[in-house]
């Protein structure tokens, strides 16, 4: 991604755009029709809102600005499309946004998006991300699921011409993924609950990744249990501890932690997200100073990931016992070495150093 996502306005001096925002809404990048891919102008990209309207129905294209700049009309309206839902809303918006001059920058627009099916009635046409990072097995399919306006990223191919409903591939079956807090119960001190827990640390042993970039250390799917995907846990619980997506109004649950130590020594966390919503994936890299500097001070960076890139993090991940344990943190270096040199080159979406509370 040229550009990082805007968090603050500098019209306004806050994080707050002035103008109005629906209950539903998506955050996308255009980019303007005449400008080749190949360009590198990040300059030349507009952030903008869908903005969805009830009574009646319209989805609003809104503009936020120039990226960098503030824009010269906070929400001015691009384009408004009416009844959106009444025929192929990607169609319709593709046409509608080429109209006016813009291409939609996102992963309805991409070449590696193929059309899906779900099952349940779904308002945003979803797809699957077929692209991959290097010779290792494709993503399970509802892993895979990408929304037509989640975040572009850095591997974002232009479409020749935008995927069409009819075009879809077969349906696919939306698996949703166990709450942890759905799992806790008063049971899960019991004797067998325990046993169960022992014997899968022992089937399960801490296993070290040797630091290459292109030997990431094999997932876990051949052993007796499991394979990882169906393990899979919202560590964030029901609602609570989630963070809100970069895309959306939904909000990014954390499917896994590997907590490891920073070269100073602090408590450094790599974790693996994906929204609930538009399906964006991210990656967060969280570092703790707390317990070494009297300011409180902490370092946060995200990034956005294809589901490939985020399955080859979550199969390292699982291949380390109580990964976001901190306790043995200080035994992981040949994990944060790989960590490092996956993320060297990712462009970053956000960017924050707090001090304080």
């Amino acid at each position: 991604m040229g550009d990082r996502v805007p968090l603050f306005n500098l019209q306004t001096m806050s994080g707050v755009f002035p103008g109005t925002r629906t209950m539903l809404f998506q955050r996308v990048r255009l980019r303007p029709v005449a400008a080749r891919e190949d360009e590198g102008a990040p300059d030349e990209m507009r952030w903008a809102r869908l903005l969805w309207y009830d009574d009646p129905a319209a989805l609003v294209v809104a503009l936020d600005g120039m990226a960098g700049q503030a824009a010269p009309e906070p929400g001015a309206a691009l384009l408004r499309l009416a009844d959106p839902h009444a025929g192929d809303l990607l169609v319709r918006l593709a046409a509608a946004l080429a109209a006016a001059g813009w291409r939609l920058q996102s992963c309805g627009g991409c070449q590696w998006w193929q059309r899906v099916t779900v099952p349940e009635a779904e308002a945003m046409p979803l797809g699957q991300c077929t692209f991959q990072a290097r010779v290792l097995p494709a993503p399970p399919d509802a892993l895979a699921i990408q929304s037509m306006t989640a975040l572009a990223c850095e591997h974002f191919v232009a479409a020749a011409a935008v995927t069409p409903a009819a075009a879809a591939v077969a349906a696919v079956a939306m698996k949703p993924v166990v709450k942890r807090a759905e799992q806790e119960t008063d049971e899960r001190w019991s004797w067998l609950r325990q046993s169960w827990h022992w014997t899968r640390q022992q089937l399960l042993p801490d296993r070290s990744g040797d630091g290459a970039r292109n030997a990431p250390p094999a997932p876990s799917g051949s052993d007796p249990l499991l394979a990882w995907e169906e393990r899979l846990v919202e560590r964030s619980g029901v609602g609570a501890g989630t963070e809100p997506c970069f895309a959306c109004q939904g909000r990014l649950a954390n499917l896994g932690a590997l907590a490891v130590a920073s070269p100073e020594g602090d408590k450094q966390t790599y974790s693996v997200w994906r929204c609930r919503h538009c399906y964006t994936w991210c990656l967060n890299d969280w570092v703790d100073r707390w317990e070494r500097l009297d300011s409180l001070e902490t370092d946060e960076s995200w990034y956005r990931l294809s589901p490939a890139e985020a399955r080859e993090v979550l199969a390292v991940i699982d291949n380390v016992v109580h990964a976001e344990h901190p306790a043995r943190r200080h035994e992981r270096g040949a994990q944060r070495a790989w960590m490092v040199a996956f993320l060297r080159g990712h462009p970053l979406l956000s960017h924050q150093i707090r001090l304080g509370r």
